[in-house]
């Protein structure tokens, strides 16, 4: 049977078998000796690993969210695309943002858990999958799913905290801790893999299951993230041969309608409702979400229909050198860029007809920035939002076809008509036909003018889809990014938490205080003593 139809039964049989990491990485709660022997024997235990692999990937701190933990959106918040301004302090990620977090703050914990649960289920597979009578072909498909699954969370957990333990086996009771690895090495290590084991993968699979284009997508989002330009631009040519192309309607794609798109490269399989698989990353109560509040940066970074950025600065009626947001300036938002009013929901947009003049937030109370995000958000689902069907897409296309152009722009001796095209191509889908780059920015632009329309397409392109947060810090863009709505904040007056900068410890996460107490491996980074 294929993996799609026990993909749901099967990770619920999965709870028992896979708790390798539910108090911590350790895997002080692992299979025994006795039950692993005893587990490993038909190929349904195969695939009810493989499965369990998958479900980890739905908690709410990676993919899922239930609107208080951290989750895909809400990874934004932390950036300069949003922020939880009107359920402030009570958002995961709250003093990240901030600029007030420390060792002991709970997402760092949580994230770090949710992430070495996903690495435990796949070492526990490769492990033991050997075990099982099954062909050789299958035995390497399966092998390259966990590697690939290993490979996804690696590329965040070194983007965040950096250093961690590399685990590539299942720890013992005879051996539960492990050192930190650096990044490069883990980075050098997991690449080698993913370029050893994506040829294994088949070029199509069943909805929710990893494909050959997505390891080598994951390939190329590990290179580009560590400067590896001639790699990054290796992986994503392969991407590029397997006939991958561009939704028409962006409008359409973040909507169950578009989860079986040819853009879609990876997604995170959800179904709902009833199920108990249903997501709810995008739930709400009948009106935009008012713990997810995008920000004025963002929204003016949707460019006019001409393609340049707005030079309006009404947002609407000050009182006492602030900005009442009860009576905010629809005009500011119109004829912008159609991708904003699919990301954000703006002054001047309807949800389910509320909205206009006294209505201006679809019937929410008013967002503290007068914007809240809509990407993903579903006004038509009145009854299950809670525990519904929607994907969460890990890797699009146009997230290829932009990491590209990045990195033949900073590998260098690039055909600049190529780098155009592939930004225009994202620019110009169907139901989005923003002007193109030469006909804004013109031609024979420099290496930092490329770099500045490619960082500007991401931006717009794939906000909230849990990026912005790492390309500003692999941009060494915090800074800026803080001091952008810190300016936002105290120019209008508006009513969100104060945001602080502190320098270059802000770019890694701190090792969680709970896993320094209980593995004694461990040690702080530096930046963090």
């Amino acid at each position: 049977m294929k993996l799609v139809n026990k993909y749901i039964g099967l990770a619920l049989m999965s709870g028992a078998l896979m708790t390798s990491c539910s108090d911590s990485f350790l895997q002080r709660d692992s299979l025994t000796e006795s039950s692993s022997s005893t587990y490993w024997q038909t190929p349904d235990d195969a695939l009810t690993a493989l499965a369990a692999c998958y479900d980890a990937l739905q908690s709410n701190q990676l993919y899922n969210s239930d609107q208080y933990s951290f989750g895909p959106l809400y990874m934004d918040c932390v950036s300069d695309n949003g922020g939880h301004f009107n359920w402030s302090g009570w958002i995961e990620g709250y003093d990240v943002a901030m600029g007030i977090h420390n060792p002991s703050s709970g997402l760092f914990s949580e994230y770090w858990k949710a992430s070495f649960e996903v690495i435990g289920r796949c070492n526990l597979l490769l492990a033991n999958v050997d075990k099982i009578n099954i062909s050789d072909a299958e035995k390497a498909r399966f092998k390259a799913e966990a590697i690939a699954l290993r490979a996804l969370i690696y590329t965040n957990l070194t983007m965040t905290y950096q250093d961690v333990p590399y685990l590539t086996e299942p720890l013992t009771l005879e051996n539960p801790e492990k050192e930190k690895s650096s990044r490069a090495d883990i980075v050098a290590s997991v690449m080698a893999d993913l370029k050893a084991t994506a040829p294994d993968l088949p070029e199509t699979a069943d909805r929710g299951r990893l494909t050959r284009g997505a390891a080598y997508a994951i390939l190329g989002r590990l290179a580009l993230y560590n400067e590896k330009w001639s790699d990054a631009i290796a992986a994503y040519e392969e991407v590029m041969k397997l006939g991958y192309s561009l939704h028409p309607s962006y409008k359409e794609l973040f909507t169950q309608k578009g989860e079986t798109s040819n853009e879609i490269i990876f997604g995170v399989r959800f179904e709902g409702p009833g199920q108990k698989e249903g997501a709810s990353f995008n739930a709400h109560w009948n009106t935009p979400l008012e713990a997810l509040n995008g920000t004025l940066d963002l929204a003016d970074d949707y460019y006019t229909l001409e393609g340049k950025k707005t030079t309006d600065t009404n947002y609407g009626v000050m009182k006492d050198g602030k900005l009442d947001v009860t009576q905010p300036n629809a005009e500011h938002f119109a004829n912008r860029d159609p991708r904003l009013y699919v990301t954000l929901f703006v002054p001047g947009m309807t949800w389910n007809g509320k909205g206009g003049e006294g209505a201006w937030y679809g019937g929410a109370a008013a967002s503290l920035s007068s914007v809240y995000v809509m990407k993903y958000f579903d006004p038509t689902d009145t009854s299950n939002s809670w525990d519904n069907g929607q994907d969460f897409y890990v890797i699009r296309y146009a997230e290829v076809l932009l990491s590209l152009a990045e990195a033949l722009v900073q590998n260098g001796n690039y055909d600049e008509a190529r780098v155009r095209d592939l930004v225009n191509q994202v620019r110009q889908r169907a139901d989005v036909m923003m002007p193109t780059v030469e006909s804004v920015e013109g031609t024979g632009l420099s290496k930092e003018a490329l770099l500045e329309v490619i960082k500007h397409e991401r931006r717009v392109e794939l906000a909230f889809e849990g990026l912005r947060l790492f390309d500003v810090y692999r941009w060494k863009e915090l800074d800026k990014a803080v001091a952008n709505i810190e300016k936002e904040r105290t120019t209008l007056g508006l009513s969100y938490e104060p945001r602080q900068y502190n320098g270059e410890r802000d770019y890694v996460w701190p090792i969680p205080t709970n896993e320094l107490d209980s593995n004694k491996k461990l040690e702080q980074h530096d930046l963090w003593k």
